[in-house]
C-alpha cells in the first residue's frame, strides 16, 4: 500500500519476503495517512502505517461462516495459518516461534497454559472462557503435525474443574497440573519439569505453543481471521478497571487506557509485558503489537526501586537461579569485558528471567547487563 491508499478491514498492508516475516493486516477500514517511525518498547525502531478510520467495517459485528478443516488437506491448513500473520510463541519468556521452521511431523506437541509471570493471567482466562475453541485448536495442530504425544500443561485456579473440562474435550491428551512458580512457563524449564531431555527437545521434534497461539491458529483455520486483535491483560494498581481486554493491534496505549476508564492520579511506571521481563515505555503513543500480552500501570509500592549498590556476595542470586548459573560471577566477567569467561559461566544458558535482579539486596543490575551483553554478542556475530 501507499500513502493515501484506501484499505479495508483485514486487508493485507505488507507481506514478508523471507520465512518468518509475518503478514501485516489493517485492523480497521480507513486511509493510509502516512508512514512513520516508531520506537518499540525494547528499543528497536520500526516503520508503521498510520491508518485513519474511514469507510465501513466488513467483519466487526458480523458472524463469520465456519470453514471446515477436518477433511481439508494439510497444505491448505498451513496456508490459512501463514496468511493470517500469526505471532506464535511458547511463552512471553521465549523467542518467537517461526511456523515455517516447525518440522512436518512432531514427537511431542505441548500446549503451554501456565501463567508466565505475576499479573499475566491471560492463559487462565482463555482456558476458562474459550475451552472448546482451545480444544479445537489442539485437534487442528494434531492433524497438521501428527504428534505421537500431546500435552496440556496448566496451573489453574480451580484444578479439579479444569481437569474435568479438558479431560472431556481432549481425549488422549496428557494433562499436567502445576502450582504457579515463576519462571516455569519458560520453554526449557517447562520441558525439564515434564521430564524431557533438553538436548533431544532442541533437536526440533518438540513444539511448545501457548494457549493464545493455539487459539489464533484455530481462529485463522475455522473463521479465516487474520491476527488484527489481541487479548491482553491490563493491570496494576494504577489502572481503574483492570481486566482482560480484546484490543486491535496498533492501538496506542494512551487510547487503550482511556477506553477502559483511565488511570488513577499519581506517578506510575507503565510496562508492556510482565514485571520481570516487561519493557518500560516512555511514550504512550507506543502501540499494542501482535506480541503484546499485558500492559501494566504500576504504582511506586509495586515497583520497589532503589539505587544499585556493590555486590556483597551473599549468594542469593545463585540460590534463586532456575537454570543453575552463578549470576554474580557472570556479571563480574561481563563488567571486566571478559566475554569468553562470561560464556564459560553460562551466558548462553541464561533465560533472562530476572529473578537474580529481583532477589539481589544490593539491586545490582544483573539482568540488564546480561541482556545488553547478549545483544552485543548477537550483533557482532
Amino acid at each position: 500500500v501507499e500513502q493515501g491508499s484506501l484499505v479495508g478491514e483485514d486487508q493485507i498492508l505488507a507481506i514478508g519476503t523471507s520465512p518468518g516475516e509475518l503478514a501485516v493486516h489493517s485492523p480497521i477500514p480507513g486511509r493510509i495517512v502516512e508512514f512513520r517511525e516508531l520506537t518499540l518498547p525494547w528499543g528497536q525502531v520500526s516503520t508503521a502505517a498510520l491508518v485513519q478510520l474511514e469507510g465501513e467495517f466488513n467483519r466487526t459485528g458480523r458472524s463469520r461462516a465456519r470453514q471446515e478443516w477436518a477433511l481439508v488437506a494439510v497444505s491448505e491448513l498451513r496456508e490459512r495459518i501463514l496468511k493470517a500473520g500469526i505471532y506464535l510463541e511458547s511463552s512471553p519468556l521465549d523467542p518467537r516461534c517461526v511456523f515455517e521452521h516447525i518440522p512436518a511431523v512432531l514427537e511431542h506437541l505441548v500446549v503451554n497454559g501456565l501463567q508466565p509471570e505475576p499479573y499475566l493471567t491471560l492463559s487462565h482466562d482463555l482456558q476458562r472462557e474459550r475451552a472448546e475453541d482451545l480444544a479445537e485448536g489442539v485437534r487442528i495442530l494434531q492433524k497438521i503435525f501428527q504428534p505421537q504425544f500431546t500435552h496440556l500443561v496448566s496451573d489453574p485456579d480451580h484444578a479439579e474443574e479444569w481437569e474435568v473440562t479438558f479431560s472431556s474435550l481432549l481425549d488422549g491428551v496428557r494433562l499436567h497440573r502445576f502450582h504457579f512458580r515463576y519462571p516455569q512457563a519458560q520453554q526449557g524449564v517447562l520441558l525439564q519439569n515434564l521430564g524431557f531431555d533438553l538436548a533431544q527437545a532442541r533437536g526440533g521434534n518438540v513444539l511448545v505453543l501457548d494457549a493464545a497461539s493455539v487459539l489464533a491458529i484455530r481462529d485463522a483455520v475455522v473463521e479465516g481471521s487474520a491476527q488484527t486483535e489481541k487479548d491482553i491483560v491490563v493491570s496494576g494498581r494504577g489502572v481503574k478497571n483492570p481486566g482482560v481486554y480484546r484490543v486491535r493491534v496498533g492501538t496506542p496505549l494512551v487510547q487503550l487506557l482511556k477506553d477502559i476508564g483511565g488511570v488513577k492520579a499519581g506517578d506510575h511506571k507503565v510496562l508492556v509485558g510482565g514485571p520481570f521481563q516487561g519493557h518500560e515505555v516512555d511514550s504512550l503513543v507506543t502501540p499494542v503489537l501482535k506480541s503484546t500480552q499485558a500492559v501494566l500501570v504500576l504504582e511506586k509500592v509495586e515497583v520497589n526501586e532503589r539505587t544499585p549498590g556493590p555486590c556483597i556476595r551473599c549468594g542469593q542470586c545463585v540460590e534463586a537461579c532456575p537454570v543453575g548459573l552463578e549470576p554474580l560471577n557472570l556479571y563480574k566477567a561481563l563488567v571486566q569485558g571478559d566475554l569468553a569467561q562470561a560464556q564459560d559461566e553460562g551466558l548462553g544458558w541464561c533465560i533472562e528471567c530476572g529473578i537474580c535482579s529481583y532477589v539481589c539486596p544490593s539491586r545490582v543490575p544483573l539482568l540488564s547487563q546480561f541482556q545488553a551483553s547478549r545483544e552485543e554478542a548477537h550483533r557482532e556475530s
